[in-house]
């Protein structure tokens, strides 16, 4: 698996801009414009032509899978479905942090990722007929929304 690092390093560092509740323009504000030198290593990283080679293009799958960090200090397991326009989060220990603040935390990748993939056309590119035709029914940016699995095993020591 690559080293996804680099992906969140991308993406950050986030600053989440005021949002209004249930307004599609209010969501695209929330997004961040990455610098031009992030933005294309991360083009890179969707496109499979990362520079150290061991990149996979997302374009020839459903799912991504990788490791991201919650302020220094905790590691999730992330899921990016799609077919689904999800984020699934798994959390071997929930107590950690409230399910609002890690929805927060996700917002590079709930919106700034989702937006950078709608703005290089990744669902018109993609291989996999079924992230094609998801993206035949966005007419616009859609955030991913984020799931937290609950049925993950728990540390107890944190």
């Amino acid at each position: 698996m690559p080293s996804f690092k680099f992906v969140q390093q991308f993406l950050e560092p986030f600053k989440p801009t005021g949002r209004k509740r249930g307004s599609k323009k209010a969501a695209a504000s929330n997004t961040v414009d990455l610098p031009a030198s992030k933005l294309k290593n991360l083009h890179h990283f969707v496109r499979g032509t990362w520079q150290h080679g061991y990149a996979q293009a997302w374009t020839k799958v459903r799912k991504v899978y990788f490791p991201y960090n919650l302020k220094g200090s905790h590691w999730v397991a992330i899921e990016l479905d799609f077919v689904r326009h999800t984020a699934t989060v798994y959390d071997s220990y929930i107590d950690y942090m409230k399910r609002s603040k890690l929805v927060t935390l996700l917002h590079p990748i709930s919106d700034t990722l989702a937006r950078v993939l709608f703005d290089m056309h990744f669902y018109d590119e993609s291989e996999v007929e079924e992230v094609k035709q998801k993206g035949l029914t966005m007419s616009m940016y859609t955030p991913f929304s984020v799931c937290i699995i609950a049925d993950v095993p728990q540390q107890r020591d944190g």
